[in-house]
């Protein structure tokens, strides 16, 4: 019987461990999280700069962890098949604001530049959940903001689709950090690849590429990496247009009128009366 109880629990699959283990982990690490509201809150007048910064690192890595934690939460319900979405027209550029004010203090505090590059024309609404895709934004800039040295740049846009992306809008993370080894750009989607194979890509490991893959395929997008060693990544997706905001068919502009020709006929049929009259 004990044999029987080992071999059950051996074959507990590992996403119910995860499952488990992290959900155990929320509670004490929220305490964490009060209490250090509270210390921040009751000693901010008392404090040294030294010991200001030491517990604001706590809470930032505190925070870190938190989302870490929701994140592989998040994996574990979409590989039981339990993750729901909320899925409504959303604007790019809403995203696209949550994401980078929520980790804009970070990249100004290891020095890099986090930039919203302008919409160069109106782009149509997606059709997606948008908490969700901004959990995809801040995953793949976090992943920016870890690997891209101070006094480096990221580069946050978005676009209509064109070619055989038409019909979505195709979302940009571009940063000047080491690059992605050819043969390492399908790998670092994979889950755990980095824990499972001991080995230390140049960046884009870990379970925020994983689950990012995850949740843009689970709403009809696609996601890659452009990247080559030494010159940096762009990592894009895409997702479908609102069905409200599908762009319909251009009227045709009205045939073109030569005004300037128009008059020089009109001049000469004047001047062809006023002759007749003697004028």
């Amino acid at each position: 019987m004990r044999t029987a109880h080992k071999a059950a629990r051996r074959n507990v699959p590992s996403e119910d461990c995860a499952s488990y283990l992290t959900h155990e982990l929320r509670a004490p690490l929220a305490s964490i999280h009060a209490a250090l509201a509270i210390l921040q809150e009751q000693l901010q007048d008392t404090l040294t700069a030294d010991q200001e910064r030491t517990l604001s690192l706590a809470a930032k890595n505190t925070d870190r962890l938190a989302a870490l934690i929701n994140d592989i939460m998040d994996y574990s319900k979409i590989r039981a098949g339990k993750l729901r979405f909320k899925p409504e027209p959303v604007a790019a550029r809403t995203v696209i604001l949550e994401a980078t004010d929520s980790l804009m203090s970070w990249a100004i505090a290891k020095g890099v530049r986090l930039l919203r590059v302008p919409e160069e024309e109106p782009l149509p609404r997606i059709q997606a959940d948008a908490g969700r895709i901004v959990q995809v934004l801040v995953n793949l800039l976090s992943n920016a903001i870890k690997f891209t040295p101070p006094r480096g740049r990221i580069e946050v846009s978005a676009r209509p689709g064109r070619h055989e992306h038409a019909g979505t809008v195709v979302f940009s993370v571009k940063d000047t950090g080491p690059g992605v080894a050819r043969e390492d750009r399908e790998v670092i989607f994979q889950r755990f690849e980095q824990a499972a194979c001991g080995k230390k890509f140049s960046e884009g490991t870990g379970l925020g590429l994983t689950l990012a893959k995850a949740l843009v395929e689970l709403q009809g997008g696609r996601i890659w990496v452009e990247s080559w060693k030494g010159l940096g990544s762009t990592f894009k997706f895409t997702l479908p247009v609102a069905d409200s905001d599908v762009l319909k068919p251009v009227k045709p502009y009205p045939p073109r009128i030569e005004y300037h020709g128009l008059l020089i006929q009109l001049l000469r049929r004047m001047n062809s009366v006023l002759a007749f009259f003697g004028v």
